[in-house]
């Protein structure tokens, strides 16, 4: 092997090494979105399915978090192994729009990535018109197209709030 070609395997060993954990970033927020969020915000899946597939992406419940999740438990915050995603997963009645809701929502942050990006994800998943609606008012919000809107809805929203990550929440509204 000439010092050439050692040379050149070498910096494509580095950049296959750099590109790497930008490539695993990315399938974090997807795989928790098309996993997680979207099959349990549509009542495709169980809270517990939910939590058992956020598990299979390596995802566990806090340090901090050593109370036992109680059989009727309605909420449960987890993290990545790395720490750097978060994935809250709830359920519950709420009243929306002066009409008592039963609600499933699933947020996805992370203390890396920012509104914009999680905002871009948004775009690249719900882009679809034929399925999905934004509000011309609202760039950061998508709501699932519905034969019957009286009867659920489902809608992704990014926000961010000042002290608090940016956040992408996917909710299911059921009437």
């Amino acid at each position: 092997m000439t010092v050439k070609s050692v040379a050149v395997s070498s910096l494509f060993a580095g950049l296959l090494i750099l590109a790497a954990p930008v490539a695993a970033q990315e399938t974090v927020p997807a795989g928790l979105l098309t996993e997680v969020c979207l099959p349990y915000a549509n009542r495709a899946q169980t809270f517990e399915r939910s939590i058992r597939a956020a598990r299979e992406l390596e995802f566990r419940r806090p340090v901090t978090d050593t109370a036992p999740l109680d059989e009727w438990a309605s909420e449960v915050t987890m993290v990545s192994n790395d720490g750097v995603w978060r994935v809250k997963i709830e359920e519950g009645s709420v009243e929306r729009d002066a009409r008592p809701a039963y609600e499933a929502s699933c947020t996805i942050s992370s203390s890396r990535a920012s509104a914009r990006e999680l905002a871009d994800l948004g775009r690249r998943a719900f882009r679809d018109p034929r399925y999905w609606t934004s509000p011309p008012d609202n760039a950061w919000r998508w709501d699932r197209r519905s034969a019957y809107p009286e009867e659920y809805g489902l809608a992704v929203e990014v926000t961010e709030q000042p002290g608090e990550r940016p956040a992408m929440t996917v909710r299911g509204s059921y009437y």
